[in-house]
């Protein structure tokens, strides 16, 4: 009941979000379109920062994480960057209305996980080489969502299966 609970209140602030700027987003206009009192926002959140956090975190797994044992990683790719692409309002309100969240990072963490799953291997040098590579990654689709002129989401998602697959030959 706890997660169902977390993945209202979250669909109410992505709402709101999109309905008022991060800015202005507060508890109460949360909890409002959520239908529950202020309170219990306290119960799983400690303010709006967490739960931009946790939103993202959950959406990534869902995304990347979920599909692992069922979806060849080129398609884990695409989704992800589809993901980024269909709720880009949200994320560009919420990349360039506040600086205590670092979205870039959260989505390297992501890819990273994705990617260690791929290669297997646990070495410092590995590790180092793929964070460097999902960071990238991860700067070139944010950075995408903010800009005036995006690229569309599909050439983006070509470019980073490109350079995974080059790192996958590397390291293997």
């Amino acid at each position: 009941m706890a997660y169902i609970t977390q993945k209202k209140i979250a669909h109410a602030f992505q709402a709101v979000v999109l309905e008022k700027g991060f800015n202005r987003t507060s508890v109460t206009a949360i909890m409002d379109m959520a239908n529950f009192r202020r309170q219990t926002f306290y119960d799983y959140f400690q303010d709006k920062y967490e739960l931009l956090t946790w939103f993202i975190d959950d959406t990534l797994t869902e995304t990347i994480e979920h599909n692992l044992n069922y979806l060849p990683w080129a398609e884990i790719i695409k989704l992800t960057c589809y993901e980024l692409d269909a709720n880009r309002q949200f994320y560009a309100e919420c990349i360039t209305a506040q600086h205590e969240i670092d979205v870039t990072a959260l989505v390297g963490n992501h890819l990273a996980a994705l990617l260690t799953q791929l290669t297997g291997t646990d070495s410092t040098a590995n590790a180092a080489l793929i964070w460097l590579l999902c960071l990238g990654i991860a700067q070139s689709l944010t950075h995408n969502i903010i800009t005036n002129h995006p690229e569309d989401y599909e050439v983006l998602t070509d470019s980073a299966i490109t350079a995974i697959q080059m790192t996958l030959t590397i390291l293997n």
